[in-house]
């Protein structure tokens, strides 16, 4: 197998994974809605943003800077220095996520009670380990990626995944006799616990490799001299990037205290106030961003072909790149839109928590708009616009802010005005990055040929679905009636997409990129338009 071939194939062993995950992590909201309800969701959710926040404080940037410098040293050769660097990263992480594990640990009290919900508590201590965890499987995974090595930080991620849910469902289960803020915390402490069965892995994983570098003898240029300041470079790389990932997750912190005090000031019942947002952050907005895993690995697999473009000065192929970026994302999510606010009952349902049927019928175009915002954030990035987008994302999070606070206090609206909210800052967002890619682009971004398609498509099948849907829905039960729906959903949608010509083979195999060879001879049989 060539070099290419195996990154290639690395790469798509990391997009399955991403895949399986956010499928494992929808699947597994199933039983533990049914287990502690949408008011002990709401506990467990309150608690994630503070400690993503905390994450990103504490490590944001360092792994991104260890995956350049060991892409950096392993072209050269250097051994010694990657092994250097990995050192240095994982000390930096133990104090640092140390650090602020710690201020976990203290502020919890505080926190919650800012959180609006003081039962949050017990699920923000269970997280505390996790900061240090996540810190250093992130540099692993970076070192690793450094080398294009990507299959080892597939496997840790189905590793992680799998002791997650086990964890998780097993800890709410025995927890919930002593109250709802246990099991949240028990749910919680999957996520540390699915960190550290990671963690040992990489750290297995590494150990593999360095020893079977010392049986080839591979280790021999350690007398050649480490390059100077290497610390303090590590530092510089990481800083930038660790003060634009820490914005987002910041505003979401404050987010939920606005939304959950917004309920309370609605005459809400503090539990029932808890209900409403964990049905809307732990269920319709769980359901809306499962597309994204597919739009990011298609952002990552177009960023590298967007540079190089752009370096030889090929405009024209910079332009094709971001339309079919932005096409192949139209092509997966405005199904799942559609598919999400047809069937925001059914869905809801299944959940077993029916107050997640309106937020997640008002969040539906979330599905179309978020990935669709990560989209252009990824092709101005790579188009070398690295402050537009964050400032972009940050005016449009200040906008959702202003409306949560001014419709999550009126009765009537509350959750659904939140859900509003969230739309119209992907909208913002997505429009002022548009602005900046025409200009970059130099012609307006043809958001007819992106959408019209697709959107033609989808409506057929959200009208084949709300039919199917009301037929079925008295004489079948609740999972036979989305189980065919289900089945029938891709196949009203993909027909029309083919009956209309809204999209050719060769422009399926174009999407396909390195996949198109594999792929060509089938199509030609099943895809008859070229």
């Amino acid at each position: 197998m060539s070099r290419r071939e195996s990154v290639l194939r690395g790469a798509a062993a990391l997009a399955l994974a991403g895949l399986i995950i956010k499928v494992g992590n929808l699947l597994v909201r199933l039983p533990l809605t049914r287990m502690v309800g949408s008011e002990g969701l709401g506990i467990y959710q309150m608690a994630l943003p503070a400690y993503n926040a905390l994450l990103h404080l504490a490590v944001g940037g360092v792994p991104v800077a260890v995956q350049n410098l060991v892409a950096e040293y392993n072209e050269r050769g250097r051994r010694d220095v990657m092994h250097r660097v990995l050192r240095l990263a994982l000390t930096y992480g133990l104090l640092a996520g140390g650090a602020a594990a710690c201020l976990l640990l203290i502020g919890a009290p505080f926190l919650a009670r800012a959180l609006g919900d003081a039962r949050s508590y017990w699920p923000l201590v269970a997280l505390a380990p996790a900061v240090i965890l996540n810190g250093l499987d992130s540099v692993f995974r970076h070192y690793m990626q450094g080398q294009k090595k990507m299959t080892p930080s597939a496997v840790a991620s189905m590793l992680e995944q799998g002791t997650k849910i086990a964890v998780t469902m097993a800890a709410a289960l025995l927890l919930l006799p002593f109250g709802l803020e246990y099991a949240a915390a028990g749910a919680a402490l999957g996520i540390t616990v699915g960190a550290l069965a990671s963690v040992l892995f990489m750290l297995w994983r590494v150990r593999r490799e360095r020893a079977e570098e010392a049986a080839m003898e591979v280790a021999a240029e350690a007398a050649r001299p480490m390059p100077r300041g290497l610390g303090l470079r590590m530092l510089r790389l990481a800083w930038p990037v660790t003060l634009g990932s820490v914005t987002m997750p910041i505003l979401n912190v404050l987010d939920v205290s606005i939304i959950q005090r917004g309920f309370l000031k609605a005459d809400y019942p503090p539990a029932e106030a808890t209900a409403l947002y964990g049905a809307f952050a732990g269920i319709a907005v769980q359901v809306v961003w499962f597309p994204f895993v597919l739009t990011n690995a298609v952002a990552n697999a177009t960023v590298p072909t967007l540079t190089a473009a752009q370096a030889r000065g090929d405009m024209e192929a910079v332009r094709q790149r971001v339309v079919m970026g932005l096409r192949t994302a139209s092509l997966i999510c405005l199904p799942v839109a559609i598919g999400a606010m047809v069937l925001a009952a059914p869905i809801a349902l299944l959940f077993g928590e029916p107050l997640a049927a309106d937020p997640l019928r008002h969040l539906g175009p979330v599905a179309l708009l978020g990935p669709l915002t990560w989209m252009t954030v990824a092709q101005l990035q790579a188009l070398g616009e690295t402050g537009a987008p964050m400032r972009n994302l940050t005016l449009a999070m200040g906008l959702k802010l202003a409306l949560d606070g001014l419709l999550a206090p009126i009765r009537g609206i509350d959750v659904n005005g939140v859900a509003t909210a969230s739309v119209l800052m992907f909208f913002t967002a997505l429009w002022l990055n548009a602005r900046v890619l025409e200009r970059l682009l130099h012609e307006p971004v043809p958001w007819g040929r992106i959408l019209l398609g697709p959107m033609a498509a989808s409506l057929v099948m959200g009208l084949g679905l709300a039919g199917l849907t009301v037929a079925l829905w008295g004489s079948a039960g609740r999972m036979e009636a989305l189980a065919i729906a289900a089945v029938v959903a891709p196949v009203l949608y993909g027909g029309t997409l083919i009956a209309t010509r809204s999209i050719t083979r060769t422009e399926l195999l174009a999407m396909a990129g390195p996949l198109a060879p594999r792929l060509e001879r089938w199509m030609a049989i099943l895809w008859p338009w070229s």
